[in-house]
């Protein structure tokens, strides 16, 4: 059989993918959630010990940026939140988990009682990072039906908060490479 003048450049089509998970996105990639096109800006991993992971993508549709967490499994476990300031949950909170060392059981934010279902140590870094660069963080996730909290203690005194809900993988298509 004779090859064509350009048929060594063209892919064959299993070598083409077309399916991509949340869990295999990177920087770059474009997926499409909620009648909106999202871009990947940022990809954060988590690693939380034991060989567990999990991932965080800063995603952007142009008027709209917000935080996709994903944590691997069958099915995947995913959330969709926004930076949230500490002193917007209560104004002592930082300054009660220094002194106690530890979050509280609950929180009330927006009228609503928000009960701690996790709490987890682990270190973060942006993908691609050397892991040496990587910060050690505490997280302590609170709940309330469909809404969560996060908040993160990255050193003695400095914090991070995060408000949210849980979605579901399928809520999101169309994820491919820019």
């Amino acid at each position: 059989m004779i090859m064509g003048l350009f048929d060594r450049f063209k892919k064959k089509k299993e070598d083409i993918k077309l399916d991509y998970s949340l869990f295999e996105m990177k920087k770059g990639f474009v997926l499409d959630y909620f009648l909106k096109t999202w871009e990947v800006k940022k990809v954060d991993i988590y690693d939380w010990g034991n060989g567990e992971t999990s991932r965080e993508y800063l995603i952007d549709s142009g008027d709209d940026a917000q935080f996709l967490h994903v944590e691997p499994g069958t099915p995947l476990k995913c959330t969709l939140s926004k930076t949230l300031e500490l002193r917007e949950i209560d104004p002592l909170l930082a300054s009660s988990i220094v002194k106690a060392d530890d979050a509280p059981q609950q929180l009330v934010y927006q009228n609503e009682t928000y009960h701690k279902v996790s709490s987890a140590q682990g270190y973060c870094g942006e993908e691609g990072s050397p892991e040496e660069d990587w910060s050690k963080f505490v997280n302590w996730t609170y709940d309330c039906g469909e809404k969560f909290i996060s908040v993160d203690r990255w050193d003695e005194e400095e914090f991070s908060a995060a408000y949210g809900c849980y979605v579901k993988p399928f809520e999101f298509s169309d994820i491919l490479p820019r």
